[in-house]
């Protein structure tokens, strides 16, 4: 089996231990695992907008030369009644700028990327930013250990088959270990690496 400490002292075994813990996986790391990771030199930008318009319920992706671009719509506050976010994939230098801009700067460059169907555009609250990078890692599993999610592997999230990819290696890991007398055991973990690595690579 296999023995996880919790920050409590206490301690749970089990046969099976799934890493799920997303990107920075403790379990892959204390596994041993290698990573193999791509930077796209971009950086993600996600924040909320208001605008003059309404966005009638309408979501807007556009792919512009630097990375995708984003408009979702968000339900309206009596402040702010024509909300959305976006998500905002931009070449790493652009990024780092955009994100130094005045409210009204950087409300102008939102709304030159979605064009003036929503009018005016006015930053709402903060600016999250993030590095976008890949991930792999150069196996799913170890003893007594298989990993699902990000914990396996991370791609652009503009892309939107990461969470796809996700619930596929749950499915997967599901289907290998039920009706199986150890879900440990290192034909289990065998198969449900050979069901999913693939997809994850591809």
């Amino acid at each position: 089996g296999v023995r996880v400490a919790l920050d409590t002292g206490a301690s749970i075994t089990a046969r099976l231990l799934v890493g799920a813990e997303g990107r920075a996986s403790p379990s892959r790391r204390a596994a041993g695992i290698p990573e193999l990771h791509h930077d796209y030199g971009q950086i993600g930008i996600v924040g909320a907008v208001a605008h003059e318009h309404p966005h009638h319920d309408r979501a807007l992706e556009l792919f512009l030369p630097n990375g995708p671009f984003a408009q979702l719509p968000m339900r309206g506050t009596p402040e702010h009644p024509h909300l959305s976010a976006i998500v905002w994939s931009e070449k790493r230098e652009i990024a780092e700028a955009a994100l130094r801009l005045p409210d009204e700067a950087y409300g102008r460059e939102i709304a030159r990327r979605m064009g003036g169907h929503l009018g005016r555009v006015t930053p709402v609250g903060r600016r999250w930013s993030y590095p976008l990078s890949a991930l792999h890692v150069a196996r799913y599993v170890d003893r007594r250990l298989a990993l699902v999610g990000d914990a396996a592997h991370g791609i652009h999230p503009i892309a939107g088959q990461g969470l796809n990819l996700g619930f596929r290696d749950a499915a997967a890991l599901a289907e290998a270990v039920i009706g199986a007398a150890d879900p440990g055991a290192p034909e289990v973990l065998a198969r449900y690496q050979r069901a999913r690595r693939p997809d994850g690579l591809l």
